[in-house]
């Protein structure tokens, strides 16, 4: 549909497919181009990096070099004074091998000379001699350290022990000297390699200070000496908070330490000044000393982070430049696509121009007029819609063409809505020229200048007769049914949830009646479908005229009718009896349609009825109840009704729980196999009967009279009459192999629907090969019902398995079909006498006369005759007297237990 609106900024061919692939192009040429620009400036930023990087490496390893050098210096410094403390040591130990150790009285000269030694020689502050036993016995200050013991020192313990023949200490606080001093000792021994005490000489770090503030150091450059302990020894330049021998808190230096390199490098805050510097700890030779070389990190890469600075504007400035380009490039880019975009939108204008004309000579009818509303201009498929040419209208109101079926109120909510929203679109009856009323589809756009002022109105116009009648089509299809025209299942469940609901509101009773017409199969079959949708829609005809307009008449599908009667009565009973009454009519009504046909044919309908007295019901559960009314009525011979009793319910309800049950019965062995024997006149047991028990886990042993109609009834039947077949055979083949049961034989029970089964014989095959049973033992037992539909194929289907070796015995032999001229052409082997007979024996003489017949039919035709039901002696030994040899029933045995059967017989062979 097209309209026309000024508000509207472009029509629906303003974007077309091209313009929006312009716009895509432009994004992915302005999102390519910055790509390229952060690409270019990441890869600037990555190369700037790496020379930067690169170059740090090169300032940091240069500086590096540097501190190594001059740590080496120091080193060699540092080993040259210990070694000159080591030559006072050794000419002690010459001065004792020439005199030998002193005593008390060579210690006074001893001590002279050790005094002479120490006056020329700066760097060692004292010497002396200890003996074996770590005692004093000369001193180069021989008042103050005369007679003192240092057995217990680590230096003296060491070069006692011999580990070393040389050895210095680190720092020691002296209380005499009141400062601190290193310790270095000799070893002294005799000719003989004995230990005689060790020669010791106290060198103070005076001499490491004054050589170490004397070196020349750069800017940010620093060089340090510490003992193993970190208690500093000398500094250049000095930190007057720190003197010689104080401890440092350097938790990296002490790490690097433990490691027991001999030299490492690292970065970190110096614990002096705290700057970073670059730390060059080189350790002396063997000496508990060690030269720490640093260097500030700010004069290290004073120079690189200048070029860092060059090459940071540098970047910054290439950046903008790209910046400034990409954004010109944009900028034309952008002036390019608006350039391009107001070309298509020329052309956009001119196309709708030519779709709008064309559009004006659509399907569709066009109608412009000017703000007043007078018509301007109309189209040819308006003129043709409403009947009247341009002429007659231009100039004219549109109201010229109102039907008459709309009121005021909707042609002030329909201008309303042109006003504040600018269009409406809705349905809407008008006026033919003709006079004759017709559905249309309108739609009303208000039309803007530039200025936002009403010009004009254009309305669109669909005529929608067809859709209508179409829908109305549709909406028949849906909620009513085609033969009959009454509402079906879908719209009668709408309106019995609705009855629901407003009984409920009212307290009135309605009803539900369900209506079955009975024997319509038989209409269908022998005058044909059309005869019978004549039926359906007479039926409908006649009831629909005795009912109210307000009840509500349904085809529910098939021969099923349903009637909804709403609020019969408050009282239940009265309602009941409405709902009766009701029935009779309308069974009459339905028997008054047997007018329809010329022959002689009586309609009748069974009809259940289910009150509406309980709002809580559901509507399915209400459908149910009377369906189940439906199946009563029919059970009681049709052509009456029945009202819904809870006792039906809950029988159906008994029964669909037992047939759930007997579907997992085989899954569960539930199945068992009782045996029934069958005497000769001795009371001897020739063979049994098996007989199917379902053994229920809540119910127990469950009546077969209760599930073998069940189980035909689900086709259930076939597999559990194979299950129970196959059991017995291979029941027969354990017997075979035991001498007291082999002669037994075993009659089973087939169903006609076994009976009737398609590969019946091949399954019967099936297990016959899976058992290897002996056939000569095996009797198959069949009833007389089998012969009434299909004789020939029974009797083909018998020879068959006759011709296996399979044995059977006709069972109720005289309660059924009974016809003598199939009795003859069956290949069966017994007659089993129905215990119907046995039971009034000998007391009713026609029930008398008849087994008499049997026994007497049966010999002629040469077959085993066998009597069940016998319950007491007299009937046994009215069988006896009169031919009948073979007994099976109660007077013997009841069914019983495989494990009780085997026993029983056991027994009697005792």
């Amino acid at each position: 549909m097209l309209t026309v609106d000024a508000n509207t900024e472009s029509s629906p061919y303003v974007a077309p497919a091209d313009e929006a692939e312009g716009r895509a192009a432009f994004r992915r040429q302005r999102r390519q181009v910055i790509g390229i620009y952060l690409t270019a400036l990441l890869l600037l930023l990555m190369l700037f990096g790496g020379l930067l990087l690169q170059q740090y490496r090169d300032e940091v390893a240069a500086a590096e070099g540097r501190n190594a050098a001059k740590a080496s210096v120091v080193v060699e410094w540092a080993k040259s004074v210990f070694s000159l403390s080591g030559q006072a040591l050794m000419g002690v130990a010459e001065l004792v091998d020439a005199q030998g150790m002193p005593n008390a009285e060579s210690q006074a000269s001893m001590s002279a000379a050790l005094r002479e030694r120490n006056r020329y020689m700066a760097l060692v502050d004292e010497l002396g001699v200890l003996d074996r036993d770590g005692i004093v016995v000369a001193s180069s200050d021989q008042a103050h350290y005369a007679g003192s013991d240092f057995a217990d020192s680590e230096l003296f313990t060491r070069l006692r022990s011999g580990e070393v023949e040389e050895a210095v200490t680190p720092l020691y606080w002296s209380e005499s000297g009141q400062a601190y001093f290193f310790g270095h000792g000799r070893r002294l021994i005799d000719a003989k390699g004995r230990f005689l005490g060790v020669a010791i000489a106290r060198v103070s770090p005076r001499v490491f200070t004054e050589t170490v503030l004397s070196m020349q150091i750069g800017q940010g450059e620093s060089i340090a000496l510490v003992d193993p302990a970190i208690r500093l020894i000398a500094r250049n330049p000095q930190v007057e908070e720190y003197a010689p021998g104080q401890r440092l808190v350097a938790p990296m230096t002490q790490a690097a330490l433990a490691q027991g390199e001999n030299h490492w490098s690292h970065i970190f805050w110096s614990p002096l000044d705290q700057r970073k510097r670059l730390f060059w700890l080189e350790r002396v030779d063997s000496y508990p000393l060690w030269v720490v070389v640093g260097v500030d990190m700010a004069e290290v890469l004073a120079g690189w982070r200048q070029r860092l600075s060059i090459f940071a504007c540098l970047w910054c400035l290439i950046g903008l430049l790209g910046a400034w380009g990409v954004r010109h490039y944009v900028r034309r880019l952008t002036l390019a696509q608006q350039l391009e975009k107001r070309l298509r939108e020329r052309e956009q204008a001119r196309a709708e121009l030519s779709v709008i004309a064309a559009a004006f000579q659509a399907n569709l009818g066009i109608l412009i007029t000017d703000a007043r509303g007078r018509i301007l201009r109309a189209n040819a498929m308006f003129t043709r819609i409403t009947g009247y040419s341009e002429a007659e209208i231009v100039g004219r109101h549109p109201r010229m063409f109102s039907s008459g079926q709309h009121d005021a109120l909707f042609y002030r909510e329909l201008w309303r809505s042109v006003r504040e929203q600018g269009h409406w679109e809705g349905e809407i009856w008008n006026r033919h020229k003709h006079g004759e009323l017709l559905p249309q589809w309108l739609a009303i756009s208000a039309v803007r200048d530039t200025q936002g002022v009403l010009s004009h109105f254009v309305a669109t116009v669909m005529d929608i007769s067809e859709r209508k009648a179409a829908e109305e089509e549709i909406h028949q299809l849906a909620f009513f049914d085609s033969v009959t025209g009454l509402a079906n299942r879908r719209l009668f469940m709408d309106r019995l949830s609705a009855a629901l609901k407003q009984g409920a509101r009212h307290q009135r009773f309605g009803a539900l009646l369900f209506i079955d017409i009975d024997h319509f199969k038989q209409v269908n079959d022998t005058l044909g479908h059309h005869a019978g949708d004549r039926l359906l829609a007479g039926v409908a005809g006649s009831l629909t005229r005795r009912l109210r307009e307000s009840d509500t008449l349904a085809r529910l599908g098939g021969d099923e009718f349903a009637v909804l009667i709403e609020a019969l009565d408050d009282d239940p009973a009265r309602a009941a009896e409405l709902a009766e009454r009701i029935a009779h009519k309308l069974m009459a009504a339905i028997s008054e349609t047997s007018a329809l046909f010329d022959q002689s044919l009586s309609i009748s309908a069974s009809v259940g009825i289910a009150l509406l007295d309980d709002p809580y019901v559901s509507v399915d559960e209400y459908l149910q109840r009377a369906d189940m009314a439906v199946f009563q009525a029919k059970a009681q011979g049709r052509d009456r009704f029945c009202f819904f009793d809870p006792e039906m319910q809950e029988a159906l309800l008994a029964s669909i729980r037992l047939e759930r049950d007997m579907r997992q019965a085989a899954t569960l062995d539930q199945w068992q196999l009782y045996y029934q024997p069958q005497v000769d006149e001795q009371g001897v047991i020739t063979g049994a009967e098996a007989l199917l028990r379902w053994a229920h886990p809540e119910r127990g042993v469950v009546s077969p009279a209760e599930f073998i109609p069940l189980l035909e009834s689900t086709q259930l039947i076939n597999d559990v009459g194979a299950w129970a077949l196959e059991r017995a055979c291979e029941q027969l083949v354990v017997w075979a192999s035991q001498p007291q049961f082999a002669a037994l034989t075993v009659s089973v029970n087939i169903s006609p629907m076994q009976f009737r089964e398609r590969h019946f014989v091949a399954r019967l095959e099936e297990i016959f090969t899976r058992t290897q049973v002996p056939l000569s033992r095996l009797k198959l037992e069949i009833t007389e019902t089998l012969l009434v539909d299909a004789p020939e194929q029974a009797r083909a289907t018998m020879s068959l398995l006759q011709a296996l070796g399979v044995r059977f015995s006709l069972d109720d032999f005289g309660t059924g079909y009974s016809s003598l001229a199939y009795l003859a052409q069956l290949p069966l082997d017994q007659l089993k006498i129905d215990q119907t007979f046995v039971k009034q024996l000998p007391d009713s003489r026609a029930n008398a006369a008849i087994v008499e017949s049997i026994i007497v039919l049966a010999q002629s035709l040469e077959l085993e005759v066998i009597a069940e039901g016998v319950e007491n002696v007299e009937q046994r030994a009215w069988l006896l007297a009169h031919g009948c040899r073979l007994y099976q029933g109660y007077y013997f045995a009841r069914p019983m237990a495989l494990e009780a059967f085997e026993a029983r017989i056991m027994r009697r062979a005792l």
